[in-house]
Parts: structure tokens; C-alpha cells; sequence
């Protein structure tokens, strides 16, 4: 028997309380469907909510040591001149020796040099403190006056120069 034999044999007052049914089947399935997506929504916003998380611990992670190498940065300026003026070589050896130790265990936390020297300036990685009429092309680094320093690709002190007018 078709569904239609079945509907044409039920009595009038069965047929009302089917369609009753089924209009009560097709809300809850409308239910259904609406909860269903209000899940899915609020699964893919938890998702997202954790990976902004992840992003956020790995920056804060990244530069959480960023005022100690800050610190670090003022020793290692200082072994620079140490080398400079020292005139005994041993001494000058032994002090290039620990600036080098130094210098590689901040790299290993990310921390690199910014290359300036015979560079176009360029005002996000460096700072003009001098200017001088040069035969080379206006803009281009004549000299580093204080290295420059990037922590995970952002700049923690811009290369301070002096650049050809």
C-alpha cells in the first residue's frame, strides 16, 4: 500500500492528527537544524579563540626576554669600545673572544645584527644622526655610529648613522 492509500483510508480525525505530526517533525527538525549551526558556530569561534591564543603565547614567549637582551645590548656596546681603545693585542684577543660568545648566545634567542654600511637608509631600520656631502648617492649609509638590532624580525634599536647628502 502507497502512503496516498494509506491517507485516503484514514478517517478524517486521524488525518488532522498526522498532519499535526508532521507539522510538529518539520519544527523540530527547523529545531534541530538551528541548534545544530548554533554548535558549529560556537565550535569554529572556540577554534579560533585558540588559535589567537597559540599566536598570542608565542609572541609574548618570543620576546619575553626583550629587557634583559636590551641590557645585554649595552654590555656588548661596551666590549665594542673595550676593543677599540685596548691596545695590549692578548687583551684585545681575549675581549673579541667573550663579544663573540656573547653576541652568539643572543643570537641563538633571536636576536641579529641590522645591516646599515654602504645600505640605503631607510627610516623603519635606521636613524639619521649625521649628514654629509659624500660622491656617493644621496641617502646611502656612510657610517654606523651605534649597530642596530632586530629580536625575531622587530626592531629593538635602530642603527643609529651617518648618511651621504
Amino acid at each position: 500500500m502507497t502512503e496516498e492509500n494509506i491517507q485516503n483510508t484514514t478517517p478524517p480525525s486521524e488525518k488532522s492528527e498526522i498532519d499535526l505530526l508532521k507539522e510538529q517533525i518539520a519544527k523540530l527538525e527547523k529545531e534541530k537544524e538551528e541548534y545544530l549551526n548554533g554548535w558549529r558556530r560556537a565550535k569554529a569561534d572556540y577554534m579560533n579563540l585558540q588559535k589567537d591564543e597559540t599566536k598570542r603565547m608565542e609572541e609574548l614567549i618570543k620576546f619575553a626576554n626583550l629587557e634583559l637582551i636590551k641590557e645585554l645590548l649595552l654590555v656588548l656596546d661596551s666590549f665594542e669600545l673595550s676593543i677599540i681603545a685596548t691596545k695590549d693585542p692578548e687583551a684585545k684577543k681575549g675581549i673579541e673572544i667573550i663579544y663573540s660568545q656573547l653576541e652568539k648566545a643572543l643570537n641563538k634567542q633571536g636576536l641579529e645584527k641590522i645591516k646599515a654600511l654602504g645600505e640605503k637608509f631607510d627610516p623603519a631600520l635606521h636613524e639619521a644622526m649625521l649628514q654629509e656631502e659624500s660622491d656617493k648617492e644621496s641617502g646611502t649609509i656612510l657610517e654606523e655610529i651605534i649597530k642596530g638590532w632586530k629580536l625575531n624580525g622587530k626592531v629593538i634599536r635602530p642603527t643609529k648613522v651617518k648618511i651621504a647628502k
